[in-house]
């Protein structure tokens, strides 16, 4: 998920309550689609840290210590003294005021920001046979082609994670960056490619005028990318839907409202933002030809999201010729056949096929991928026999084996294709019968799905106030084809008080 969050509604999550939330101590659905509404969370910056260099005498730590110490710092409730809420109203947006704890910041040990960048790498990785599958022409997102082979890269990741408390990230320091990494691994939600909110992340962090990491890092790879290829570069929606809702959200217009293309290289660091028919008329004046590298915000409509089976115009995609033109020229690997069947793996647009790859989800295509056995009984709870290859993927995850065979485990599942946000997310308990129907139901309708254990989050609370929290980290990464940059990112808090 991008910052696509926030532009959804989270009516559709199936929200745990405060008083449960309380009761078990811990939030046991840690979906980062818990964190949507940008009027509950605050925000608090990511930064890089020193290298400490320890006595000889202490020991590194292994992967299983690893796994435990983090298991450990999850578990317990951290007490920290946060400050005070500062609301943001500079950040020109509709969805303003942005909440911030701008005295609490958390700094991430060289360790932890290489084994992310180690993970970044994979997922371009994993990345080349789903462009493969997506690809139409030659020409398709060859800006985005380095090495000897020409593989595709993303340029800029978002990944959403468990957050890590202070306990663990100490700990760090004695650990190498593989250890960390495989210990992070199953604790990451998603990584997504298609970020939104520039202007947000820019200066959500930006300390008395000057520029924060983010706003470094991500203005300097755009220019490189330009001087590259000796092109600007501009955004396009590829509906008007999506349109508006990026000028009211990151942009602070209305509908009515024009918007200058300074007005866009200020707020966002690219160069033009078109509209369909904007990118129409460009096309028409160059004669076919798209003088612009182009940041493609490809998602669904909210109505597509909500009800898969609804068929939604795209007449930019729909034209095969224009179609062609736009993945030639995208850095974001997005573009869809817009006929393409809910279960075609040539669809690339809002994917998650990376995530069993790396190993952080299991891929099923059946509710018989998942459940291959269910036993009713006529006094007793039926008996639950999970299919072999999840039992095994569980194992790996370091999922009791009791549990695993009893089914007595919580599960996320998402759809694998064209979803984001919390939209057919299904919190999945194999002995509930409802829950099984809307898994099925899910499966039917939108194409396959991931499958990830419910993840718990770490709780916090402000000395200050006596506030508790709840937290997830989301991270930001840059690559020119050769080096990672870590971007800084920010830890996402959400009231154990509220109904979400």
């Amino acid at each position: 998920m991008s910052m696509k969050e926030f532009e959804q509604l989270s009516s559709q999550i199936k929200h745990i309550s405060a008083k449960n939330i309380e009761e078990n101590g811990h939030n046991q659905a840690a979906s980062i689609d818990k964190f949507t509404k940008s009027q509950l969370f605050e925000n608090q910056e990511i930064t890089t840290s020193p290298v400490i260099v320890y006595d000889r005498n202490t020991l590194p730590v292994n992967h299983v210590d690893a796994v435990h110490i983090l298991d450990q710092s999850i578990q317990e409730t951290e007490r920290r003294h946060l400050g005070e809420i500062v609301d943001r109203w500079d950040i020109e947006s509709s969805l303003s005021p942005f909440h911030t704890l701008p005295e609490y910041r958390t700094e991430y040990p060289e360790t932890v920001k290489t084994a992310l960048g180690e993970l970044f790498k994979e997922y371009n990785n994993a990345f080349v046979p789903l462009v493969e599958a997506n690809q139409e022409w030659e020409t398709d997102y060859q800006y985005t082609r380095y090495g000897i082979n020409g593989d595709p890269i993303n340029r800029w990741v978002q990944i959403d994670m468990v957050g890590l408390p202070q306990r663990f990230l100490d700990e760090a320091y004695r650990m190498n960056s593989n250890t960390v990494r495989e210990a992070l691994r199953h604790r990451i939600f998603e990584i997504e490619n298609s970020l939104a909110m520039y202007q947000l992340l820019e200066r959500i962090h930006s300390r008395e005028g000057e520029p924060s990491l983010f706003d470094r890092v991500f203005r300097s790879s755009l220019q490189s990318l330009k001087e590259q290829y000796g092109k600007p570069i501009a955004l396009l929606a590829l509906t008007d839907q999506k349109y508006n809702s990026m000028k009211a959200a990151e942009f602070g217009k209305s509908e009515d409202e024009p918007i200058t293309d300074e007005e866009v290289r200020h707020l966002s660091g690219f160069d033009k933002f078109f509209g369909p028919n904007d990118f129409l008329e460009h096309l028409e004046e160059n004669e076919g030809e798209c003088k612009y590298l182009l940041f493609v915000r490809a998602s669904d409509p909210v109505e597509k999201l909500r009800k898969p089976q609804i068929k939604i115009t795209n007449p930019l995609l729909e034209d095969e010729s224009i179609r062609r033109v736009i993945k030639a020229n995208a850095i974001t690997f997005n573009i869809d056949k817009p006929d393409e069947s809910t279960t075609s793996m040539t669809r690339i647009n809002d994917t998650k096929a990376y995530l069993p790859t790396m190993g952080m989800a299991y891929k099923a295509e059946t509710f018989e991928d998942i459940v291959s056995e269910i036993i009713i009984r006529d006094n007793d709870p039926a008996i639950i026999k999970l299919n072999p290859k999840l039992q095994e993927f569980l194992l790996s995850y370091g999922i009791d084996r009791e549990l695993i065979d009893s089914g007595d485990i919580s599960l996320r599942a998402k759809p694998m294709l064209a979803s984001y946000g919390c939209y057919g997310h299904v919190l999945f308990d194999p002995h509930d019968k409802e829950t099984r129907g809307d898994l099925r139901k899910g499966l039917r309708e939108r194409g396959p799905y991931v499958i990830q254990p419910e993840m718990i989050t770490p709780i916090i609370i402000n000395e200050s106030t006596g506030q508790k929290y709840t937290y997830i980290d989301r991270v930001f990464y840059a690559t020119n084809g050769k080096a990672v940059t870590f971007m800084g990112g920010f830890r996402s808090l959400m009231p154990l008080n509220t109904i979400e």
